[in-house]
């Protein structure tokens, strides 16, 4: 292994450390891989990933502040025929809780531009672009990135795709009471407080530190003695209380659906089937059954939810009024969709062709596909308007 080549071979084993969850071990990887090439700007990025999924808020844009200077945009140039899309994205130094795009803006059909807008000059023009996707996603971590990205966006003629200044409505204390007098759901209540205030009056509930993914700092609390350990090692002055609402069916495990509304079409994206509440797709307990009930899920959505669920879940879609956003939801044992989180920070996995399971590829691309043909159709409409 030649010194160009080893960067990069510590760099995809640390990514690999990281998708197996040994968190340590992917750590002391990004750390060599950066001693190496202290420039490796996605090398810092991934770290500061990891250092914040870890709770290291500070290590993390110290990361953030070594991997990135002010910058004029990174391009990822258009190698297709003819004449591309000029997608401009645009990003938050947070890393935290944004929209994954990389499967979607194939470089065959897009020539993507994208800026941090903590690094962005608001004195200079905005780089040339047909569209605008916004990428920060998250309200309770990147307030203050979605405020400079609408000023940014004030007086530009392009369309917007997930406009920031409508991503407040998707908060985790804000949206459950925008979907609250939807017909056929349950919304759970959830409160921002500080941790001197929670008690242990409204047992069971859940509490959470604002602004972490993939049920980081998440625990649910159903004594006195569980919510005395987790204030003590949550992170975080304030904590979201989260009402706990059992969504098990009959044989006592809870089904997890992840959707993706795109241009208000809903698509499925994965089924997580466990008897743990915390469910994610890798820590999932998918044995055959499971992957053909998650197949039937995949092939026809709306037939394996049933029509009322499935407007349901479209209602949801609509309430964030954003145009790229996913739902993670369950159906209680009444027929009721009980909404987990709905926002445009969760992640669409593309499994690869060898995978067991192509039905899970298969729904992937579609997503992707729907999204692409959203972008065009939105830009072929602007430029017919002007």
């Amino acid at each position: 292994m030649n010194e160009i080549e080893k960067p990069i071979a510590l760099f995809r084993k640390a990514q690999a450390l990281y998708r197996a969850r040994d968190f340590e071990g992917a750590a002391a990887e990004y750390r060599r891989c950066i001693g190496l090439v202290p420039d490796f700007a996605t090398a810092h990025m991934r770290y500061a990933e990891l250092l914040m999924h870890l709770g290291n808020a500070d290590a993390a844009l110290a990361e953030m502040r070594a991997g990135f200077r002010p910058i004029s945009g990174q391009v990822a140039p258009f190698r297709g025929n003819g004449e591309p899309i000029r997608v401009l994205q645009l990003g938050s130094s947070s890393v935290q809780g944004q929209t994954g795009t990389d499967q979607i803006l194939d470089p065959l059909l897009f020539e993507t531009t994208t800026i941090l807008v903590q690094y962005w000059d608001p004195e200079l023009a905005l780089p040339a672009h047909d569209i605008t996707f916004n990428l920060i996603a998250d309200p309770d971590i990147d307030a203050p990135a979605l405020a400079m990205a609408t000023e940014l966006l004030d007086g530009d003629r392009a369309p917007v795709l997930n406009a920031p200044r409508l991503m407040a409505h998707t908060s985790r204390v804000a949206h459950p009471l925008r979907i609250q007098t939807i017909p056929n759901t349950i919304a759970p209540s959830v409160r921002l407080l500080p941790r001197t205030e929670i008690d242990a009056a409204s047992l069971p509930f859940l509490l959470r530190s604002p602004g972490y993914h993939n049920g980081a700092h998440f625990e649910r609390i159903t004594t006195e003695a569980e919510l005395e350990s987790a204030l003590a090692t949550l992170p975080g002055y304030e904590l979201l209380q989260i009402e706990y609402v059992d969504s098990a069916a009959d044989d006592g495990r809870i089904r997890k659906y992840r959707a993706m509304i795109v241009d208000g079409t809903p698509y499925p994206a994965h089924l997580a089937i466990a008897r743990h509440w915390n469910i994610h797709y890798f820590s999932a307990e998918m044995g055959p059954a499971e992957r053909a009930e998650e197949i039937d899920y995949l092939s026809d959505l709306r037939a394996h939810l049933g029509d009322s669920i499935t407007e349901a879940l479209i209602a949801v879609g609509r309430s964030t009024e954003l145009d790229y956003v996913g739902i993670d939801f369950a159906v209680s044992r009444e027929g009721k969709l009980v909404v987990f989180e709905a926002n445009a920070a969760m992640t669409v996995f593309l499994p690869s062709e060898s995978a067991a399971t192509p039905e899970r590829r298969a729904a992937a691309l579609q997503i992707f596909s729907a999204a692409q043909r959203m972008i065009a159709q939105r830009v072929v409409a602007s430029r017919r308007s002007r």
